[in-house]
């Protein structure tokens, strides 16, 4: 089987003496240092790990730049001989897009004493509401949104609490 001429081969002699020669460095150092055999011997196993990792790589991967084809075209991605054998695989199915506004959470409710309550707030109750149940701001960062005082913001959730209470509590 023929290697794909544009990318060039894993030449494992060099790489591990360049490897060795690193690790003739670190030995120094660790020896020097009073390292043990055994932790020197397990950076010497992980460097070989790496190397050998590297190798696989590289006799594995194949590049596509360069890449020709029978036909003697350049690679393009419509080429590409994984595409027939697993176009399944690297497809995925369109997801139903929707469009859903920022108050859509509302719509989502299904108690229906809650959704009556819901209804009979305002705009800015609602958007309060939504800043910190939907978007889980706090109350001070919702405060600042809606240019209200801390204060004012836990007074308001606590009349919305209690009317929410109350009507939770009739029902």
């Amino acid at each position: 089987m023929a290697k794909s001429k544009g990318f060039k081969g894993f030449n494992y002699g060099y790489h591990r003496d360049k490897m060795e020669k690193e690790f003739a460095q670190i030995v120094a150092t660790c020896r020097a240092e009073g390292v043990s055999e055994d932790t020197i011997e397990l950076i010497h196993r992980i460097m070989l790990d790496e190397l050998n990792s590297n190798r696989r790589y590289y006799n594995h991967a194949q590049s596509y730049d360069g890449m020709r084809f029978l036909d003697d075209s350049s690679s393009s991605v419509d080429k590409n001989p994984l595409l027939e054998d697993y176009l399944e695989q690297f497809s995925t199915p369109q997801v139903e897009i929707s469009e859903w506004s920022y108050m859509s959470w509302i719509e989502d409710l299904d108690t229906p004493e809650i959704i009556t309550w819901i209804r009979t707030l305002s705009d800015e109750d609602i958007l309060l509401l939504t800043l910190l149940v939907v978007d889980g701001l706090r109350q001070t960062e919702a405060a600042k949104i809606l240019r209200k005082h801390d204060s004012a913001i836990s007074r308001k959730m606590r009349v919305l609490r209690e009317s929410l209470t109350k009507v939770l509590w009739r029902g």
